[in-house]
């Protein structure tokens, strides 16, 4: 009885080891890894989070600034920069939109992973990372993004720039090839600038590799081929469509709207800087019908110069070394506008100039209290509003607020084109691809305003002074302009003045051109600037100060030391 006891034990102990082990890791449970919240996020989230992340960094206070560097606004007009001012900046660069892309990278390497959001991330981290090198050089990469790896990395050593562009040009290349890939292909979720078309994102990429390739085409003696090379495929962002644009909200809460809405259009009062009176002024003066969509007026009654609160006030009552002044009192603006173009100067016409109330570049007087003067950005593209013949300041959060960043565009792609055709005799026909930039940008221009504010009409337009605002009679005069050009060199400085208009709300490949070209050379020069035209931006005083191997930065200065691709 006992031995049959003792059997009965020995087989049950058996089973219960089989059961047990049958159950692989029931000792190794993590009891505290909850299911409901996991460590990493889904692709489709770290996504649209990267991408909001992404343009609220570049397509903001960065944004600004490189239009305050080319005369356009009053960001940093005269070129002085605090070693401070991009902390935040860089910090979210790497910690935020690259942590989360490459966290989407990670996810989807592999056989198990989907190609298409592989192939996403990588173009954006292209883009991102060439941004950052396009604006602050030898920048840390390799080593970058480790802080949380098994082996850590905190301070990361910095990279030669050059050698970076170059990895980033076989990382488009790899996103390209990953959104292309016909395997496991899966919908894209998440994606908030081209809901999930594979087709555009491939476009995008080819057009990043142009611009990317136009950047280093004064150091790249292969420059030419390539380009061709890219040109011939026929993949270029071409249409509205396939544009590389971020929508931003309409939304009150959260408030994801345009920066500029923001700043001007949601407190009833403004808060926006200076527009610059030479961007202001040559714009109504060559009649562009785009006038009237950037620039909204809120002001509409002349400063009494009679009056010492109201003389302080107008701008350059302190600045007796201004160009064009207080524009209802200022000669050379009525002039231009008016006498010139064979305008009556009447009342109504002061009333309208009142309302271009901005500065001249770079005025070193202090700021009076003028806010709910200035002209501030109008429909396009910020989502405000639509110039009308009565300003006044807008009520708070009442225009649409949908405004858009245009990152990329095939308007941009087309000046990209131009400049390989006058710069590197690339071949084709650079007047033909000029009109057709004019023409593409004022109709991007009033489709998207006459969507968002309905108040906007379609041109010609008749301004409240009497000025009429065509397009055809626009274009032409470019176009006598580009022709009365004596070589390539004048025509691409005809190109780039048209390409300083068309960069209101995009300030990067303005500064990029000039950087490369040296073109447009007819902008008014900073009445005063303590430092010369930054070529690069300075290095965050945080990344200085806490990265020991920081310290070949710390000897760049940002107006005299150039990046490789800008030998100039």
């Amino acid at each position: 009885m006992n031995k049959l006891k003792n059997t009965v034990r020995f087989f049950a102990a058996t089973l219960m080891i089989f059961v047990l082990s049958g159950c692989g890791d029931m000792f190794d449970l993590d009891i505290n890894q909850d299911p409901n919240n996991p460590t990493q996020a889904s692709s489709d989230l770290l996504l649209a989070q990267a991408q909001y992340s992404m343009v609220s960094l570049i397509g903001g206070g960065v944004n600004n600034d490189l239009m305050g560097f080319m005369g356009i606004i009053g960001s940093y007009d005269n070129w002085n920069i605090g070693q401070t001012a991009y902390n935040g900046t860089w910090r979210s660069l790497y910690a935020d939109v690259l942590k989360d892309l490459e966290g989407i990278i990670k996810s989807n390497t592999g056989d198990t992973g989907s190609p298409q959001y592989l192939g996403i991330a990588q173009l954006l981290k292209a883009y991102v990372v060439s941004t950052m090198v396009d604006l602050f050089g030898d920048i840390p990469y390799t080593e970058a993004l480790n802080g949380d790896s098994e082996t850590p990395i905190v301070n990361p050593n910095f990279e030669d720039d050059a050698a970076i562009y170059a990895k980033m040009l076989l990382l488009v290349d790899e996103g390209i090839k990953g959104v292309t890939n016909a395997r496991r292909p899966v919908a894209i979720t998440g994606d908030l600038i081209y809901a999930g078309n594979t087709a555009r994102w491939e476009k995008f990429g080819l057009s990043l590799k142009l611009k990317m390739l136009m950047n280093t085409r004064l150091v790249n003696t292969n420059a030419k081929s390539q380009i061709e090379a890219v040109i011939a495929s026929g993949k270029l962002i071409s249409t509205t469509a396939e544009d590389f644009t971020f929508q931003y909200s309409k939304t009150v809460t959260p408030d994801n709207r345009h920066p500029w809405y923001r700043a001007s259009y949601t407190a009833g009062t403004n808060g926006f800087t200076y527009i610059l009176h030479q961007f202001m002024l040559e714009s109504l003066e060559d009649a562009d019908p785009r006038w009237p969509y950037y620039f909204r007026r809120i002001q509409g009654t002349v400063l009494d110069q009679a009056d010492p609160s109201q003389r302080n006030t107008s701008p350059c009552s302190q600045t007796p070394s201004c160009t064009y002044g207080y524009f209802p009192i200022s000669n050379l603006v009525i002039k231009r506008l008016y006498e010139n173009k064979n305008l009556k100067y009447d009342d109504k016409a002061a009333a309208f100039l009142a309302g271009l109330f901005g500065r001249d570049r770079a005025d070193p007087a202090g700021i009076p209290l003028d806010g709910d003067f200035r002209l501030i950005p109008g429909v396009y593209p910020a989502g405000g509003y639509y110039d009308i013949a009565t300003p006044a300041i807008p009520a708070a959060n009442r225009a649409s607020g949908g405004g858009i960043f245009p990152a990329l565009t095939s308007v941009n792609v087309l000046y990209h084109q131009i400049e390989a055709i006058l710069s590197l005799g690339v071949a084709g026909d650079a007047k033909a691809l000029f009109k057709k930039a004019i023409e593409d940008h004022i109709g991007k221009v009033v489709t998207f305003s006459r969507s968002s504010d309905v108040n906007a009409p379609a041109p010609p337009i008749t301004m409240v002074d009497g000025r009429v605002l065509d397009t055809k009679a626009y274009v032409d005069l470019w176009m006598s302009r580009y022709d009365n050009a004596a070589n390539n060199n004048a025509k691409l400085n005809v190109v780039g003045k048209q390409l300083w208009f068309t960069s209101w709300g995009n300030g990067f490949e303005l500064y990029n051109f000039f950087r490369r070209t040296g073109f447009p050379n007819t902008i008014q020069d900073p009445i005063l600037a303590p430092r010369k035209f930054p070529v690069r931006l300075p290095y965050p005083q945080e990344e200085l100060t806490l990265n020991p191997n920081a310290k070949t930065a710390k000897d760049v200065i940002y107006d005299r030391d150039r990046i490789f691709w800008d030998p100039n």
